[in-house]
């Protein structure tokens, strides 16, 4: 928005050539930056002496990054009154502005959160705190790293939603300025804003910053992709902005025939990425997408917007099943606006979207359109916020239920990337979901011990199977029985983190029993060789088997024998030992073996330290097939060794924790063990590319095991998958870059082994 807009003017426009002028390299200067960002605030704050603080707060951040420096060579102090300005954009209050720009303040000198407190207040300090990240634990991954960060800015977005406002901000200024950059980094922070944080601006409102976010994404994840679109929409734009202006001109002049006063028409073309996934989802080339225009239209009251919609439809023939009602039905961000998409005379397809002036605010400036902080917020303001947004209320309760960040930064993409749809419980309460989402979800997000008992479903008055998608506007009736209990099956077809998370915890419990109860035969077996009755075993000699098992108790360490983490022949034996036969004195003056002169042979080096020692039994979970370089889990299996897995596994995620080792990598010098990976390419259909691709990926050293290949019924796309063997993580990340630039690949993704066919091949062998 450009600085001079009230906040309610209209309109916002957020294209991606718009976005492309703010990923320009420039040296700007911090008293140029500082005059751009009062302007901007002048417009919309008249108390002189508040906007002092600004003034404060840039001499005080000035100072203290003084004598550092941003990668590109300018003055660090330019990167927070950058951030602060996008704030002043979306019309944010001062704290926030002030907030952000001393926000890497604590973290990156020498000042305190109390010193922010002293000069700044409470509300500023707190922001500042739930903006800083955690310094002083040390972590075992980038990847745990990244999920306690991310843990804790949902906690403090919980206290006061503005944190996340000054994050968005902050992290769109780096993705503007990535380039100077190594390109290893610019691809993994790409990677973590698409996943994390252009959800979390779609989940707030803040479609212009999701939008630009998701095109320099995908400049830096997809570049042959992005300067494909970028060229075609180029070449096109004469053609577009009259095509534009033609539409706009027709909407007018027929809404005005009708009576409306006050309509306002406005045309936009689609941003890259949204083009960049219908092409994918489609499956087509960028020729074969009519629809790469949004037009909304402003009225005044609710009423209006239905009148509009039925005089559009009269007009042009609406096409089924593209209507959307998300005024009586508002997205979980509040965003309201009527959808439909019809065809014009011509064939070609038109979006439009009907809304008020009050929810095109909402629209543009999201939660920064209708939250006003005049003061540091209250508990009920908070709560407010948490009823408010309830996807926010479902991440504070994953806080609290989930422990392994890795496994909580997972369960929050899936509930931040899905779309919502919105059923009916018979007695017409209306139940948000994500699209995807099933009966079974639909019932734990009734309440969890509705779907902890559930045996079947109706939608829409019939027997429907657990596992089937239910669509918006269906009425679901969950059939329950107190006797019925969660099987493990659920975990492969439901789809939100409640869900998921509440099946587990149950299947958790379950299993810690029955091993607790297999503990305790196979150690009561080993004591009652010694004639001890463990029922009758008295608490200091309880207390010293688990001591000496390093258990906290007894009923963990039957737990661990139960698993078979601890062997009970051999605690016993150290507890309460035999006695020694005549000529064991002998057999104790003969020299002992060490580990390594152990008779059964040793696995081999597998590439795994378990607990920082080679030499023990590993298999690699083929669910996941984790690569050197992937953050990795190990767990206690019976007769099997340990078993690794990805840290995001979603099996290894269904494992009890109590089973769970440390594992890390061997280092790549110490170690020649190869690994299987799976890929699936997409591919615009053209002749020798299955050759192209299969030449770039040996290129990097890859053997591939084995190759299939299915081209549309149209012909037009490929889809190729692979079965390859290679060292590492690193490895494979070259080799996919490598086939993102071979010409006409769309699409390249590292898959679980399920993707490919199960139809049993030899190795080596192509399938054209």
């Amino acid at each position: 928005m450009d600085h001079k807009q009230k906040k309610n003017d209209l309109p916002c426009n957020h294209s991606s050539e718009n976005s492309q002028l703010h990923s320009q390299n420039f040296s700007p200067d911090p008293e140029e930056e500082y005059a751009l960002l009062m302007k901007k605030l002048h417009a919309y704050i008249h108390d002189q002496e508040a906007l002092a603080q600004v003034r404060s707060a840039y001499e005080f951040a000035k100072t203290r990054h003084s004598d550092q420096k941003r990668c590109s060579g300018e003055p660090y102090i330019t990167h927070p009154l950058a951030v602060a300005s996008i704030l002043a954009d979306l019309n944010v209050d001062l704290a926030s502005v002030i907030s952000a720009i001393l926000h890497d303040v604590v973290e990156d000198t020498e000042t305190s959160v109390e010193e922010i407190e002293k000069i700044f207040g409470p509300a500023v300090a707190n922001l500042v705190d739930g903006l800083t990240k955690i310094r002083k634990i040390k972590f075992r991954s980038s990847q745990e790293r990244m999920a306690e960060n991310f843990r804790k800015m949902i906690l403090a977005m919980a206290k006061d939603l503005r944190v996340i406002l000054v994050k968005l901000a902050d992290r769109l200024h780096n993705m503007r300025t990535l380039s100077c950059l190594p390109p290893d980094k610019r691809l993994r922070i790409a990677q973590e804003t698409l996943d994390i944080y252009a959800p979390l601006a779609s989940r707030l409102g803040i479609y212009g910053i999701k939008s630009e976010l998701e095109d320099l994404c995908l400049k830096e994840t997809k570049n042959e992709i992005y300067k494909e679109i970028s060229r075609k929409v180029s070449a096109k734009k004469k053609q577009r902005e009259a095509y534009i202006e033609e539409v706009i001109k027709i909407l007018e002049a027929e809404l005005k025939k009708y009576g409306f006063k006050h309509v306002r028409v406005y045309g936009r073309p689609k941003h890259f990425y949204s083009i960049y996934k219908k092409m994918v989802h489609r499956q087509t080339n960028f020729e074969d997408i009519h629809d790469l225009f949004a037009f909304r239209i402003i009225v005044d009251s609710v009423k209006d917007c239905y009148e509009a919609l039925g005089v559009i439809h009269a007009m042009w023939k609406p096409m089924p099943g593209r209507f959307k009602d998300y005024i009586a039905m508002p997205k979980a961000n509040l965003y309201q606006s009527l959808h439909t998409t019809v065809i014009r005379p011509n064939g070609t397809p038109a979006e439009i979207q009907i809304r008020t002036k009050d929810m095109h605010n909402i629209c543009e400036y999201g939660v920064a359109a209708h939250w006003s902080y005049k003061e540091t917020p209250t508990a009920q303001t908070k709560e407010t916020d948490l009823k408010t947004f309830s996807w926010l209320r479902q991440m504070m309760e994953l806080h609290h239920e989930v422990k392994d960040p890795n496994e909580f930064l997972d369960a929050v993409k899936v509930d931040l990337f899905e779309e919502e749809i919105f059923v009916f419980t018979p007695r017409g309460d209306v139940i948000q979901l994500a699209s995807a989402s099933t009966p079974l979800d639909f019932a734990f997000t009734v309440h969890t011990d509705i779907g902890l008992r559930t045996i079947g479903a109706k939608v829409n008055g019939k027997i429907t199977p657990l596992r089937s998608k239910i669509r918006s506007g269906d009425i679901v009736e969950i059939l329950t029985s107190p006797n019925q209990k969660p099987s493990k099956d659920w975990l492969n077809f439901v789809t939100t983190s409640k869900a998921r998370n509440k099946i587990r915890s149950f299947l958790r419990s379950e299993q810690r029993e029955r091993s607790s109860k297999l503990g305790r035969e196979l150690l009561s077996q080993e004591l009652s060789k010694r004639s001890i009755d463990l029922d009758k075993l008295d608490q200091n000699k309880s207390e010293l088997l688990a001591k000496t098992a390093k258990e906290s108790g007894i009923d963990e360490l039957l737990i661990a024998i139960g698993y078979g983490k601890i062997n009970a022949s051999e605690l016993t034996e150290k507890v309460f030992p035999k006695e020694k036969k005549a000529d064991s004195r002998k057999a104790a003056d003969s020299p002992r073996k060490s580990p390594t002169e152990h008779n059964s042979p040793l696995p081999p080096n597998s590439g795994v330290l378990v607990s920082g020692m080679d030499n023990i039994l590993v298999t690699y979970g083929r669910c996941c097939s984790p690569l050197p370089g992937d953050a990795i889990v190990g767990y206690i299996t019976r007769g099997r060794g340990v078993s690794v897995h990805r840290s995001n596994c979603d099996r290894a995620l269904d494992l009890d924790p109590a089973r769970r080792i440390e594992v890390s990598w061997v280092q790549s010098d110490k170690t020649s063990v190869m690994h299987t990976a799976y890929l699936k390419i997409v591919t615009q259909d053209r002749q020798g590319i299955l050759a192209d691709v299969t030449v770039a990926i040996s290129s990097c050293g890859v053997n591939i095991q084995r190759a299939e290949a299915r081209i549309s019924p149209d012909h037009m796309v490929g889809v190729l998958n692979f079965e390859i063997s290679l060292k590492s993580l690193e490895q494979l990340n070259k080799m996919i870059h490598k086939v993102e630039a071979v010409p006409n690949v769309v699409l390249v993704q590292r898959r679980e082994p399920e993707r490919l066919s199960r139809q049993p091949q030899k190795k080596n062998r192509t399938k054209n």
